[in-house]
């Protein structure tokens, strides 16, 4: 207190109402109990700072703890703390001159010394360098993430307390050099909104809007990172806050809010079309961020060239997704999401056989869900209502009888091409016709079954 009150400043002070305190688990109580005791006896002064802080004042405290020092040394103490918690101490970062306690249940708390960050622009890598507990707040992006609580005090230099009841997110200082320090903290701003249903001040609206195209020097992988958090928070809300900021069009050119035919679609818009299947898709708990991706994808970039071989498409969208630095795992499932995007939605109303749909069951396989999925939100959009709940029982009960769709065939190729004296793209065709023949029904997966189907096949 006294600290920030020589830098000219009179701060809020508020005290934490008891049953706040009481929603904070006594396992983290116990922890940052310890660690207060131990802060005293070691004379060194800190106090917790950024999210508990914030989400303890919305009733919702987290087990993310940060503590910043701001008296006393950040290596010895954490040592000491270590030591008599039997917790292991993360290695100090000196560019950040922050270090973690990770206790022996896989808890762990945050520890930095308090920092002053300089920027020598156009570069926005920060120097670090040892600071006051002022400089600590003000180098802060958002008033709702600089609020100090020390023993039962919040301390708040920047009212962040008013913008937390009256639901905003406003920067600690001009918006537009929050934004040039980071240009991520326009989408961390995004994501806030978005998790807390919070409103964006007008000079944070105005200052993304006016740095949007900065985001594009940012590494691909902090801003993927950002964007699935701010996604899977909120997808709807997230989505209306992309499109209203331009942040959308800035990161994936491509789209344009164009027209839609009223005669097909109940959206005006393609950004309305991917709104309202978002909404289909978070009203159905849908959590996984590659349908999210696949459904954007599909509006702005497949409907766009759907005249263009699928092929040249998937090489398209698979250097897009490379190029924003997608796993290899996601960007496989959203390209498979994406070519088998009308696999279900065609064969509606066509009375498919079992075989058709056994062959398309393992096909899709675990991503079946997900396909169904969007095909529904498809559907969802489309002036013309189609009946995908008979498709969607056929093949229900067709999942049901699983060894006919997930089998190992009990003959190889060596034996195909011992036997026969065949080789080759034949013995793959012979081992299609004998997964067909069983999903079928017409033979038993039996070596003597398999045998026998091939005779009879060659003789033919």
């Amino acid at each position: 207190m006294e600290e920030i009150k020589k830098g000219g400043l009179e701060p809020k002070v508020y005290t934490i109402p008891q049953n706040l305190m009481k929603k904070v688990s006594n396992n983290i109580l116990k922890k940052i109990h310890v660690v207060m005791k131990l802060a005293e006896k070691q004379e060194v002064s800190l106090a917790i700072v950024g999210g508990f802080v914030r989400d303890l004042l919305l009733g919702n405290p987290s087990q993310d703890v940060d503590f910043v020092i701001f008296r006393g040394d950040i290596n010895e103490f954490t040592k000491v703390l270590a030591s008599r918690t039997g917790s292991k101490i993360g290695k100090m970062n000196n560019k950040t001159l922050t270090t973690q306690i990770r206790f022996a249940d896989g808890t762990f708390f945050e520890f930095n010394s308090t920092r002053k960050e300089e920027y020598q622009y156009p570069s926005r890598t920060p120097q670090v360098i040892t600071g006051t507990i002022l400089d600590d707040l003000f180098r802060r992006d958002f008033t709702i993430n600089a609020l100090l609580l020390f023993d039962d005090k919040i301390i708040d230099i920047f009212n962040g307390k008013e913008d937390l009841e009256e639901g905003i997110i406003q920067t600690t200082r001009d918006s537009e050099t929050v934004f040039k320090e980071d240009y991520l903290r326009m989408l961390r701003a995004v994501r806030f909104a978005s998790k807390l249903g919070f409103t964006l001040s007008e000079r944070v609206q105005i200052g993304i809007r006016k740095n949007v195209t900065n985001l594009l020097d940012v590494p691909k992988e902090r801003t993927l990172n950002e964007l699935k958090s701010a996604l899977k928070n909120n997808p709807v809300r997230t989505l209306k806050l992309l499109i209203d900021l331009d942040i959308l069009e800035t990161m994936f050119p491509l789209i344009r809010n164009i027209n839609l035919d009223k005669s097909i679609y109940s959206s005006d818009t393609v950004f309305l079309k991917i709104e309202n299947k978002y909404k289909f898709l978070a009203d159905r708990e849908v959590s996984e961020m590659s349908v999210y991706f696949a459904v954007l994808l599909m509006e702005t970039h497949v409907e766009e060239e759907s005249k263009k071989r699928e092929s040249v498409l998937k090489l398209k969208l698979d250097k897009l997704l490379r190029f924003y630095k997608f796993s290899n795992k996601q960007r496989d499932n959203i390209l498979f999401l994406i070519e088998n995007r009308n696999s279900l939605l065609n064969l509606i109303g066509c009375n498919p056989s079992k075989l058709e749909l056994r062959q398309l069951t393992k096909k899709l396989d675990l991503h079946m869900e997900n396909i169904s999925y969007l095909t529904e939100a498809e559907l969802s959009v489309k002036v013309d209502v189609l009946d995908f709940a008979h498709l969607k029982k056929a093949l229900e009960e067709i999942k049901q009888n699983h060894d006919l769709i997930s089998f190992q065939l009990h003959i190889d190729g060596h034996e195909i091409q011992t036997i026969f004296g065949i080789k080759g793209e034949k013995i793959k065709q012979l081992k299609s016709d004998l997964m067909g023949a069983i999903m079928n029904e017409e033979i038993d997966n039996t070596k003597e079954s398999c045998l026998k189907y091939i005779k009879e096949k060659l003789e033919r």
